[in-house]
């Protein structure tokens, strides 16, 4: 709507322009008398863009002033998006057998509690020691149970772990009552981060099979160069940038969560991001970290930045009118929301929102009613 809403009003703009020029470029009434907007024509300068306020907000254009401002020189980084190991769960054997996963079944399936994942198989196996080692299990969980009932009690195990002797209890009935197999179920809600067994692979009662990934947003892994880790030794939070989003997340430090990273000469640290639908595990994303060394600069968000012919550039408003001119900047730091400029000053009005608008109309060449570039 507002690309239609752009080229309408730049044909507005452009037959206004040509409707009542004379053969010598200037405007004239029915009494030859020439228009009264070509003696402002002068205060137009080449380069400038006229958009009235009423155009500019139905296409979305807005203004705001430069102001100094304190900036974090950040440290940049790439992080890497990681289930949220904090909340997370292992899928078991609950024998001894051959491995058969439901359909539709795999790493980023969200499952419920309890939902069925697979089944244990033993058919064509020797069944007396599976039998046997079922109703091990079963008399070891049914005395876990008993034991901690009443340390749950007394408030000295949390409530987590006694339903988890529970759960334990629970699927080693269901494994003795099993016959030549057994149902695999999952011990928590939340996301199949991996599958360690393969389709109809051998496994042994105890074997991890799988992982889950419990609720609650995912964490983020960022490899930071030793010699930069002083610097940021007291990170609460970090901007990140995913490629294929167009606002920067905001994620927490998780309180010590670090250590050394498998690469030589760098460390990890560890962020919480906010559940979000369309950022999976295996990501990457350019991550700014704060650091002590702050300035005081002239900085503008980074939607306000555009790039001509490998020149940035910025639009600025002139003060008290519709026109709008293209300025030159030069960049330096980003924190992924702000981006240092020169070229500007403080106090000057620049485009925030609707750049690529102000952008089309200077490229249309769109001149406002009664005006004409000669001159």
């Amino acid at each position: 709507m507002k690309y239609l809403s752009f080229f309408i009003l730049s044909s507005a703009f452009v037959l206004a322009g040509c409707g009542k020029e004379d053969g010598h470029g200037q405007d004239v009434d029915g009494d030859g008398n020439a228009d009264a907007a070509t003696q402002t024509e002068a205060g137009r300068h080449d380069g400038e863009i006229e958009i009235h306020d009423h155009q500019a907000e139905e296409l979305g254009i807005k203004v705001s002033e430069v102001t100094e401002t304190d900036f974090s020189v950040p440290v940049t980084v790439s992080g890497e998006v990681m289930y949220n190991t904090a909340n997370s769960g292992v899928i078991s054997a609950p024998m001894s057998g051959r491995v058969t996963f439901d359909k539709g079944i795999s790493a980023g399936v969200k499952v419920s509690k309890g939902a069925r994942i697979g089944r244990i198989s033993t058919a064509g196996m020797a069944g007396g020691d599976q039998l046997q080692a079922a109703r091990i299990e079963y008399d070891a969980a049914k005395k876990e149970v008993e034991r901690l009932a009443p340390l749950r009690s007394d408030g000295i195990v949390t409530v987590g772990e006694y339903n988890q002797a529970l759960a334990n209890l629970e699927r080693a009935k269901n494994n003795l009552s099993g016959g030549a197999g057994s149902v695999i179920t999952a011990p928590m809600t939340g996301v199949i981060s991996s599958l360690a067994a393969g389709e109809g692979g051998y496994v042994n009662a105890g074997d991890v099979i799988g992982e889950i990934a419990g609720e609650g947003g995912m964490t983020l892994r960022v490899d930071v160069p030793a010699r930069e880790s002083s610097g940021i030794a007291d990170v609460k939070t970090a901007k990140v940038k995913f490629p294929h989003l167009d606002d920067v997340v905001e994620a927490a430090a998780m309180s010590g969560k670090s250590s050394s990273s498998s690469a030589p000469g760098y460390m990890s640290l560890y962020f919480s991001l906010p559940a979000m639908d369309n950022v999976v595990a295996g990501s990457y994303a350019e991550v700014y970290l704060p650091t002590s060394d702050v300035r005081k600069v002239t900085a503008v968000p980074l939607s306000a930045v555009t790039d001509r012919m490998g020149q940035k550039m910025i639009y600025v408003k002139e003060p008290g009118s519709p026109h709008y001119r293209r300025v030159p900047v030069t960049v330096g730091t980003s924190d992924g929301r702000l981006v240092e400029v020169t070229g500007i000053q403080p106090g000057d009005s620049v485009v925030t929102e609707g750049v690529t608008f102000v952008r089309l109309a200077e490229n249309a060449g769109v001149t406002p009613p009664g005006h004409s570039h000669n001159h």
